[in-house]
């Protein structure tokens, strides 16, 4: 007999994978930029990178060895990323942008590089040589750990399988 008080089967369930998407439109890089003039958004950066606290984290990258360039870069995707402005207006003002930095490093004495300056292959790169201190502190760690005293090992009595399904010898 047919239960009339049953729920109906759900025919508009949602099919296989599409929590993994999200509706057209719904991801900030795909509506309208908040700025869409390259004045705009580089005066949004210009206040942004010019904080104290920003200045601070920014010359930390710097002085590990990371190009501005790609620091810039990075800024301008995020942008991108967050619906703040199209790929285009990153694109224009990222020189703009390097400079910007370029003599904020300067002003606070750090040094720093540009992808476009060739490198001495001869001379390793500052974060090449922080990396390999790392390596070594932990190799050190590894060895003063193994040179500790080992605990002597103590012999228990072997136990023989008991019950119904144990080999009889």
């Amino acid at each position: 007999m047919i239960n009339k008080n049953a729920p109906a089967p759900a025919l508009d369930a949602p099919i296989p994978g599409q929590g993994m998407t999200a509706p057209l439109g719904d991801r900030p890089w795909q509506k309208p930029a908040r700025f869409t003039t390259p004045e705009q958004a580089l005066a949004f950066y210009l206040d942004r990178i010019t904080q104290e606290q920003q200045v601070d984290q920014m010359l930390d990258i710097l002085e590990l060895g990371v190009p501005v360039d790609t620091l810039v870069d990075t800024l301008q995707l995020g942008g991108v990323m967050e619906g703040l402005h199209s790929v285009d207006v990153g694109m224009i003002i990222a020189p703009a942008l390097i400079e910007a930095v370029t003599q904020i490093a300067d002003k606070a004495g750090v040094k720093h590089t540009t992808d476009s300056q060739e490198e001495d292959p001869d001379v390793p790169r500052q974060s090449s040589v922080a990396l390999s201190l790392n390596k070594i502190k932990n190799q050190e760690k590894g060895i003063k750990k193994k040179e500790m005293p080992v605990e002597e090992e103590v012999e228990m009595p072997e136990e023989k399988p008991a019950g119904l399904m144990a080999r009889r010898s």
